[in-house]
């Protein structure tokens, strides 16, 4: 029985200066810049800050001399590698490492049936008949795992579909390996995909399972401590909703003096502003209106929606409660100024309205405030 499976057996470190593209990534090693092939298409947007540590491995005879391998994150290392995920659950299989599946008869990948494939079919001894995907999860925040982290109507289409094979006589899963030793339980990421959330609550005959992984140093994982997480049902019932807060990033091109209702005429210096709202009837609405450059003036940020100043960037986060003011509270602090009184008429807020110098969504500590509220939800 193995229990140790190394994927490389070298790697070398690097530090992120970009991405160029999905499947490529640049680097500082040695004080040279570098490029490397990445088997990742997720947007992995936690670890893409300059200076964040990555593994590589050096690879032959292909367009790029490195591979991303992994990378660290709130202090575990994380496999970014998606593309070797289904041979590290192939493995678990074989050696037993899942006591749900020890009279397996036999294992077969990349399984077809219609116009779908699946990650495995499993015979077992007792006839029964197993569906597999798996879905790789690098998103882990405060112990937290989540997927995924971005739309995926590829995702959505499994789930139905697997859903519906139930009356064809098959048993239906769908594993999500959590690649982080601190994943604690495991959620779908409704925030960022509402519809992949509201598939999954109609997933009655699928079986959800979440597995962590046991991740030794950049390419060895411990098969025999991968670990069954919980799948948190009750956060998604309760929190994947239309309602919600929201924080919009907003670029001012330069220094500029705007009316802004009866606040008056406000300067505005060049730079970012970030502007938390909640739309507790329909978030996606909402921050459509937003993007519009046309449209009745009725809160503060619509004067400087229509035209002052270019929307780069959207969060929803998605939960029953408010929590606008308490949002707006943690962002001031990591502001370089905020503006009295904009957007907190209603309530008793400074402000909810915050200039940053510099491009927040370069600092890695904002992206952290915006997950922390993310992962926060209670049952």
């Amino acid at each position: 029985m193995q229990n140790i499976y190394r994927l490389y057996n070298s790697w070398e470190k690097a530090k992120y200066i970009s991405r160029q593209n999905r499947f490529v990534m640049d680097f500082r090693k040695d004080g040279k810049k570098i490029s490397a092939y990445i088997p990742n298409t997720g947007r992995m947007t936690e670890f893409r800050f300059v200076g964040h540590p990555f593994y590589l491995t050096p690879v032959k005879n292909n367009k790029y001399d490195y591979r991303v391998i992994s990378t660290e994150y709130q202090g575990s290392p994380v496999l970014l590698d998606t593309i070797k995920v289904n041979d590290i659950f192939h493995q678990i299989l074989i050696n037993q490492h899942l006591p749900e599946f020890t009279n397996i008869k036999t294992v077969k990948r990349e399984f077809t049936i219609g116009n779908s494939r699946f990650d495995f079919l499993l015979q077992m001894s007792n006839g029964q008949k197993i569906l597999i995907e798996v879905k790789s999860c690098t998103l882990c925040h405060n112990g937290v795992g989540m997927f995924p982290d971005a739309p995926t109507s590829r995702g959505r289409k499994h789930i139905r579909q697997l859903h519906q094979l139930a009356d064809k006589g098959y048993t239906s899963f769908i594993y999500y390996l959590v690649l982080n030793n601190n994943a604690k339980y495991f959620f779908p990421d409704f925030h960022i995909d509402y519809e992949y959330g509201k598939v999954f609550q109609k997933g009655e005959n699928v079986n959800f399972r979440a597995l962590r992984l046991n991740i030794l140093d950049p390419t060895s994982i411990n098969l025999k401590n991968t670990q069954e997480i919980p799948v948190k049902t009750e956060i998604v019932d309760k929190n994947c909703t239309r309602k919600g807060s929201y924080v919009l990033i907003l670029q001012n091109s330069q220094n500029i003096e705007q009316q802004i209702g009866a606040l008056g005429r406000l300067s505005f210096d060049k730079g970012y502003y970030v502007y938390v709202g909640s739309a507790m009837t329909n978030l996606e609405k909402r921050i459509k209106r937003h993007y519009r450059k046309r449209k009745k003036k009725h809160w503060h940020i619509d004067y400087l929606t229509s035209g002052a100043m270019e929307i780069i960037e959207d969060f929803k986060i998605r939960r029953i409660d408010r929590i606008e003011s308490q949002l707006s509270d943690s962002i001031i602090k990591k502001a370089d100024n905020s503006i009295k009184g904009f957007g907190a008429s209603d309530v008793n807020d400074f402000s909810h309205l915050h200039y940053f110098k510099e491009n927040p969504l370069e600092d890695e500590k904002f992206y952290k405030i915006i997950l922390d509220w993310m992962t926060s939800l209670k049952a």
